[in-house]
């Protein structure tokens, strides 16, 4: 959950009982009267009249100041309102800043080609095929061979590099503000390797940020935000997941890559994030529309089947889930960013928001919208 601000209501002064002090001003004179009729041998009548004029300036001071006092908590409670208003204001527009997808590339055995992404979301498409190994079922990608899955990341790694200068050839690119990785050293000097062959001009460092889920979305939009118009990070990860016998999960492999900018792409959001017990599903996918600036469910959300948490009203966030174990298969870490790169491809492609839910590493479950560009409406 990431809740906004709570504030308590400025204290309110109740407005003045007139009639009260109507009739304690009645009674008050009514008394003096009495009194300067029953002293009247012994004073002076301009001492009794002065006494009786004294008396009711002072009721009428106090009421005076009882309704300046009134008047004047009416108006801190409007400034404390108009103040609250504000920052709750300037919270949402933090809360809803975004980041763009300005480019992605994926390699796994579901999307091999530029054509298998196009058709990713075809129901007539041909599902990957499983590949039996001694250890037990895999989803491997046909472009990358041997059996060491070491081997098998920095292979995928280098082909993700190749991948992304072909389907940006034509771009110059210059160095990110920063990178995040996911996955082991070897796969990350592997891509960084082919990257300097590929394109120079992009310089990455020797050890890039590690990624670490929701937490570091939220990070990457404040440095966008932060920095120049035409600042970009450049986001990746790789992981090659060993095969299990007899574990009823297929093991799957996957690298992919991100350009994230302030615009020009589809727009991730911060997301939202809950703990188990801790807040109601509801109330975190209610915070998460809201924070899409949306007041219904999506089209569709995707996923893969959250392990450790029972199944969550899905309808609350999205119309319809697609579950993506089955075209990735079991990719431990990597499951939350492939998520996401589909949710932004299902935008891309049929232009209405998605939903994601994840595995998050520091909480039970991360949601989160991704929304069509607005720049190009």
């Amino acid at each position: 959950m990431t809740p906004a601000p709570q504030y308590a209501p400025y204290p309110m002064v109740p407005a003045p009982a007139y009639p009260r002090w109507l009739a304690s001003g009645i009674a008050l004179l009514a008394l003096v009267s009495s009194i300067s009729v029953l002293l009247g041998p012994v004073i002076e009548p301009v001492h009794t009249a002065f006494a009786v004029a004294v008396v009711m300036v002072l009721w009428t001071l106090a009421l005076l100041l009882r309704v300046l006092h009134c008047r004047l908590n009416g108006h801190n409670a409007e400034t404390y309102d108009a103040a609250v208003d504000e920052v709750m204001q300037a919270w949402w527009a933090r809360h809803r800043q975004h980041a763009s997808l300005v480019e992605s590339v994926m390699v796994c055995a579901a999307v091999a080609s530029p054509e298998q992404r196009e058709r990713f979301f075809n129901p007539d498409r041909d599902p990957p095929a499983v590949v039996m190994l001694e250890d037990g079922p895999t989803l491997r990608s046909p472009a990358v061979f041997g059996r060491d899955l070491g081997k098998r990341e920095q292979h995928l790694a280098t082909l993700l590099a190749l991948r992304w200068h072909d389907q940006q050839a034509s771009a110059p690119l210059t160095k990110p503000l920063c990178c995040y990785w996911l996955g082991s050293d070897e796969a990350w000097q592997a891509f960084a390797k082919q990257v300097a062959i590929s394109r120079p001009l992009v310089a990455l460092p020797e050890r890039p940020e590690p990624w670490r889920g929701h937490s570091t979305m939220s990070s990457i939009i404040d440095r966008l935000h932060d920095g120049s118009s035409d600042a970009w990070i450049l986001c990746a990860g790789c992981h090659c997941a060993p095969a299990i016998s007899g574990g009823g999960r297929v093991a799957g492999e996957a690298a992919l890559l991100w350009m994230l900018g302030r615009g020009g792409g589809v727009r991730f959001s911060r997301g939202e994030w809950l703990d188990a017990d801790a807040e109601p599903f509801a109330a975190v996918a209610e915070r998460t529309l809201r924070q899409a600036e949306l007041e219904a469910p999506v089209p569709s959300c995707m996923a893969f089947a959250p392990a450790d948490l029972p199944d969550p009203p899905l309808s609350l966030l999205s119309e319809q889930q697609r579950l993506l174990h089955h075209d990735f298969g079991a990719l431990g870490d990597l499951q939350p960013m492939v998520t996401q790169t589909i949710a932004a491809w299902y935008v891309e492609q049929h232009g209405k928001p998605c939903g994601l839910l994840v595995d998050d590493p520091h909480h039970s479950l991360a949601l989160g919208i991704v929304k069509p560009d607005d720049s190009r409406n």
